[in-house]
């Protein structure tokens, strides 16, 4: 990663990120996770469709991560800054209704809402690098754990660990996929289930 800020990041890499990130925008679009209605009945425990895709797009794109060979950068365990950050950010979720990537997939749905949310985040963004000497020297500097993987952390190779991650997640979206589902009625796959009406 240092690399290719010193050296500027190689074309292809932009080119693999833009349609990678635009197929993922369609998805997500598609698959309606850019609504705040199902953003919201996700929160409130309603609805885990939202939930199971991140689950599952998070163990697909950790194997493509593995497969391709691509450089990611490994932030350091601040875990203070990771809990407030967390809330902060969970709060923003529930209030926008999304996140920095779906936030821009309603903006192209032509939601205005959406520009808030943009561009509250890049002041927020803005913010933060200012007052990031200061925190830093109170409350992450302090807690700072060094840089953690998961399979650095079992004590296992890269491979092992990327099998636990994977088992995780899409055994986790799995396990929801099964065990509940939207209102506490059995899912239907769109298929109505209600009787049909005298006309």
């Amino acid at each position: 990663m240092t690399e290719f800020v010193r050296t500027g990041t190689p074309f292809s890499v932009l080119l693999l990120g833009l349609i990678t990130g635009i197929a993922f925008g369609f998805v997500i679009f598609k698959i309606g996770a850019s609504r705040y209605d199902k953003i919201l009945k996700m929160l409130l425990l309603k609805d885990f469709g939202v939930l199971k895709f991140m689950m599952v797009a998070v163990a697909v794109g950790s194997i493509g991560v593995f497969l391709t060979d691509s450089v990611i950068y490994i932030a350091p365990m601040q875990w203070m800054r990771l809990i407030v950050g967390s809330l902060i950010f969970g709060v923003g979720f529930a209030l926008l209704g999304g996140c920095p990537g779906t936030v821009m997939v309603s903006l192209g749905e032509g939601k205005k809402d959406a520009l808030y949310g943009i561009l509250g985040g890049l002041l927020g963004a803005a913010l933060y690098a200012h007052v990031y000497p200061v925190m830093d020297k109170l409350f992450i500097a302090p807690y700072n754990l060094g840089k953690m993987t998961l399979y650095s952390a079992l004590g296992v190779s890269y491979g092992v660990g990327l099998i636990i991650w994977v088992a995780v997640f899409a055994g986790g979206a799995f396990l929801i996929h099964k065990l509940f589902v939207p209102g506490g009625k059995k899912e239907s796959a769109g298929v109505n289930t209600q009787p049909a009406k005298d006309v």
